[in-house]
């Protein structure tokens, strides 16, 4: 921990409590992906027999399909986002793969173009989001060259085809690694750069090192609790997507087995998918700096925090808008 100054435990604690904060929101972060890997690949198995039971021989040939369907500006979007994920990690190609598959799905069961639309970009924003939380896990396991690439990939991405969507993801590409207090973090180098803090023995420098550290951590913490949310909103987002695929299995068994029209089928399929393309931009649209910002404030108001040198809402959002900016 280090020694400290009288009139520095305080400061000391609050940064040891704020790295903390970040190590738990990272481990959350990585049991969401882990839990979203396991709907996705359940969702995999599901559309594997309902594209055959439909006559597609490969998820493939269902997604273009979708492809086929969706009007020029979302069909290139979706290309675009096809073609950075190709050569990233496995697991993003899986989110993009269920996704698209439910877009084949829709397609097939006679979801509107202008439908179809507005359920392609909402899942391309969920594998955005996956992408900034699956980089953030690789970047702070030892994987830095991956997690760099991944993050930068979803940056362009929010960037470049979804802007108008979601402008998110430009501050993840800033993230580099900081050991603090033996916690191996993910921060944004805003005022630190440096890959352990070494603490002076001089008062005055220690002091001024415990306030960049909060600062910094402050705005690291944000960012890393909006990646969480990422991370859960993709996670609810895979169980809905395995629960409409099984919804639909066992509705096409109907068809199999002569109790239910394929016509009906398709109806209460495309029922369902529409009404959950809003509650798709409800959750996407719920994560924002200030509702983070507040939920942080509150939960260390709960808790009694030290936050006497915690910088306020502006000035963190205006250390954000400077990374973004610079980017």
């Amino acid at each position: 921990m280090g020694i400290w100054f009288p009139n520095n435990v305080h400061p000391s604690n609050r940064v040891d409590q704020l790295a903390s904060d970040i190590e738990h929101l990272q481990s959350q972060i990585e049991q969401d992906i882990e839990q979203a890997r396991n709907y996705d690949e359940r969702a995999i198995a599901y559309l594997d027999k309902i594209l055959k039971a439909r006559g597609f021989k490969t998820l493939d040939d269902l997604i273009a399909e979708a492809e086929s369907k969706l009007r020029k500006e979302d069909r290139d979007k979706y290309c675009h986002m096809k073609n950075i994920v190709q050569h990233l990690d496995d697991d993003i190609k899986l989110a993009l793969n269920v996704g698209s598959g439910l877009m084949g799905l829709g397609a097939i069961s006679g979801l509107s173009a202008a439908a179809l639309g507005l359920l392609c970009c909402r899942q391309l924003v969920m594998v955005g989001f996956r992408m900034i939380a699956i980089g953030l896990i690789r970047l702070i396991s030892g994987q830095a060259e991956t997690g760099s690439e991944i993050l930068k990939a979803a940056a362009s991405i929010f960037s470049e085809v979804l802007k108008g969507d979601a402008l998110v993801g430009k501050a993840a590409t800033a993230f580099k690694v900081l050991k603090v207090f033996g916690k191996v973090l993910a921060i944004l180098g805003i005022l630190i750069d440096a890959e352990t803090l070494i603490w002076d023995v001089e008062e005055t420098k220690q002091r001024d090192q415990l306030q960049k550290a909060t600062k910094e951590l402050c705005v690291s913490r944000l960012q890393i609790k909006m990646t969480q949310k990422y991370a859960r909103v993709t996670m609810f987002f895979s169980s809905d997507a395995k629960a409409t695929l099984d919804y639909t299995n066992e509705l096409q068994e109907l068809v199999d087995s002569g109790v239910m029209t394929q016509a009906k089928v398709n109806q209460k399929v495309d029922d369902k998918i529409n009404k959950w393309i809003p509650k798709l931009k409800q959750s996407i649209d719920a994560v924002t700096e200030k509702s983070t910002y507040d939920d942080l404030k509150k939960f260390d108001t709960n808790r009694n925090s030290w936050t006497n040198e915690d910088p306020d809402y502006d000035c963190i959002i205006d250390k954000l808008k400077s990374i973004k900016d610079s980017n």
